[in-house]
């Protein structure tokens, strides 16, 4: 795939690792127009060396999660990026800046610009309040996702029980 869709939902390398590291990477095809870049299909393969559950995402990249080419206006704003992101934040934050879409990190660096830019954005813990709000998992198996993000893959949250996030 070329250009993005409009209103992409851009999906970066620990989003795409946090659920495949749960074996539930198949939710994120519960989003709107979810797609991903060719810089975090690489960060991922190379990530699947020591970290066997990345195949899971990996299996859905190009096949049913299209991958975007920046080109244009995005590829210039990925070049400016760089300079302070990875690139697999750097070429999603510009996707999803020029398809007017969300940008889904956990990355705090790129939240920050993402935030800065105006872009739309959540991150993976923001993904399980939607998914438990629209019914596609419970409560209590989104608790179990972040204590095992938490324990497992050493995931940074601002709380251990997942029952916090659906009340604020």
């Amino acid at each position: 795939m070329n250009g993005p869709p409009g209103n992409a939902t851009v999906l970066d390398t620990t989003v795409l690792s946090n659920f495949a590291q749960v074996d539930h990477v198949e939710l994120l095809l519960e989003l709107p127009r979810p797609v991903t870049v060719d810089a975090v299909r690489e960060e991922l393969g190379a990530g699947a060396e020591t970290h066997s559950y990345v195949e899971h995402a990996l299996a859905l990249i190009g096949r049913e999660i299209p991958v975007v080419t920046p080109s244009g206006s995005a590829e210039k704003l990925e070049e400016q990026l760089l300079a302070s992101l990875d690139p697999g934040e750097a070429q999603a934050l510009a996707v999803a800046a020029v398809a007017n879409g969300m940008l889904v990190t956990d990355d705090g660096d790129a939240r920050t610009i993402a935030k800065q830019r105006g872009v739309d954005l959540t991150g993976s813990i923001g993904l399980l309040v939607r998914f438990v709000e629209d019914g596609h998992t419970s409560a209590s198996t989104a608790d179990e996702y972040l204590k095992r993000w938490i324990d497992e893959a050493g995931f940074r949250s601002p709380a251990r029980d997942f029952d916090v996030f659906l009340e604020e």
